[in-house]
């Protein structure tokens, strides 16, 4: 038998083909993006009734909710619920003490009560991020238990608090 007339297989020469090759990168995108999907899914799915009510009280904020303990590896770290928006520089400055600044994060703790079991928390944390063109970020955050928030807002007359 000839050397021309051999059979080639796709490992020809101890190399997989071109066409093996591209085949494999294919499999593992998709199966890289179905497990991303999928984790996406079951990390955001908790919160996304109450990031779509944020959203709509508060257009284009890019809503953030992540609930649970910190993994740092520390034992006792609390439970934790947060909730982030984006503040139009046009509005207001979050680092700032304003009426409009705590008319937000009442109206964010509201949302909050009326989407999430704040049971299940320790600590609810409200942060206002806002970026200025060519300047460093704005942030502001309070974090307080589902019961200091619920005094605040009693305390503030606010009508979501029955």
């Amino acid at each position: 038998m000839t050397e021309s007339s051999q059979i080639t297989s796709p490992l020809s020469n101890g190399r997989p083909s071109g066409k093996l090759v591209v085949l494999g990168m294919v499999a593992f995108a998709v199966s890289l993006m179905v497990v991303m999907a999928g984790y996406w899914e079951l990390h955001t799915r908790p919160f996304r009734a109450l990031q779509v009510a944020i959203n709509k009280e508060f257009p284009d904020c890019g809503p953030r909710v992540i609930g649970g303990r910190h993994r740092s590896g520390s034992h006792g770290e609390p439970s934790t619920l947060r909730v982030l928006i984006y503040v139009k520089a046009s509005d207001f400055n979050p680092e700032e003490d304003s009426p409009r600044r705590l008319q937000v994060v009442h109206r964010l703790v509201e949302l909050s009560k009326q989407y999430q079991d704040l049971s299940q928390y320790e600590i609810l944390e409200i942060r206002l991020m806002q970026q200025l063109p060519e300047q460093k970020w704005r942030r502001w955050d309070v974090a307080k238990s589902p019961a200091e928030w619920q005094a605040e807002l009693a305390s503030a007359g606010s009508p979501g608090n029955h």
